[in-house]
């Protein structure tokens, strides 16, 4: 009920924006199909997981200063293979010369500072396996700048997942990072109020023909214990409209168990400009750090962007 409610204040904030702004409809239609041999049990599966619509914008309202606004929705099939809906982004902000400010529901910082490295995003060997700070928050306040090749963001999120008895801030996620000449640096991290904290180091570099190097190190350290430390390094190359990509990811828990890996090859070809055929074939060893556990998977996807 406390979603829905915010959802419709959102709705309300957003309307005035909306209907003199410069607005523009995207969404991507996202579907993979794979044979996975489960602990040596054959099944298949879909996988939905980045199909999503929205609307995003901005008006001027003053001079030197404009509204803007995103409301975005997801839809994805969870593992009994229903659909399910979500609310991805829900904002509303205000940009000018000092910088953006951003009041609604976003992603974490620390979880966009990486992703010039996941080349499989949305796939079955989607770097989420391994990295685990891929946070969204439902009440949180954004302050973002930059500053020609250097850039930063602030976050400051109320939300009981990170401190049940807090009514205050919660959790704060910042990230400073560089891009320039096909280089990017990222630094990001989380802090949970009475939960953990957890912090990416992540470098890239995209060389002019389009091939792709990258890595991203994550470390995460609950107040109770534990916790992990885990990487994540990739690399592309581009021939004409193909795209041919490897990536390989660890998990090594502070608790004990075996640790966890992620390996996968996969080629991306471009049927137009937008649309994309994808083939993967992907190993998971130890998931959840249990030995002997491990999954094989071969797919493929089609994904449409507009």
């Amino acid at each position: 009920m406390k979603r829905i409610k915010f959802l419709l204040a959102m709705t309300g904030l957003t309307t005035p924006l909306i209907s003199g702004a410069d607005t523009t409809i995207f969404g991507t239609l996202n579907a993979n199909y794979g044979l996975l041999k489960d602990n040596g049990k054959s099944v298949d599966k879909v996988r939905m997981t980045g199909s999503r619509l929205g609307v995003k914008g901005f008006t001027p309202l003053s001079a030197g200063i404009e509204g803007t606004y995103i409301l975005e929705a997801g839809v994805k099939l969870d593992d009994a293979d229903k659909v399910k809906t979500d609310t991805r982004q829900a904002w509303v902000g205000l940009r000018g010369q000092l910088g953006e400010i951003r009041l609604g529901r976003q992603f974490g910082a620390t979880k966009v500072s990486s992703a010039p490295v996941d080349l499989f995003s949305d796939q079955f060997a989607d770097y989420n396996a391994i990295l685990k700070s891929e946070f969204t928050y439902n009440q949180s306040f954004a302050y973002i700048n930059k500053f020609g090749s250097l850039g930063f963001a602030l976050e400051l999120t109320k939300d009981k997942k990170f401190s049940p008895s807090d009514r205050q801030i919660t959790a704060t996620d910042a990230v400073v990072n560089y891009s320039q000449d096909g280089i990017y640096a990222a630094f990001a991290t989380m802090q949970g109020k009475d939960s953990l904290k957890m912090s990416r180091l992540t470098g890239a570099y995209t060389f002019f023909e389009g091939h792709k190097i990258g890595a991203t190190f994550e470390q995460a350290r609950p107040e109770i214990g534990g916790g992990h430390d885990a990487f994540v390094v990739s690399g592309g190359v581009q021939a004409g409209d193909s795209f041919f990509k490897a990536q390989y990811g660890e998990n090594k828990s502070k608790n004990g168990g075996q640790k966890e890996t992620l390996s996968a090859v996969g080629v991306d070809y471009h049927l137009a400009k937008k649309t994309v055929l994808s083939f993967e074939y992907s190993i998971n060893k130890n998931r959840e750090h249990l030995v002997g556990d491990k999954v094989k998977t071969t797919a493929v996807g089609l994904s449409y962007g507009f």
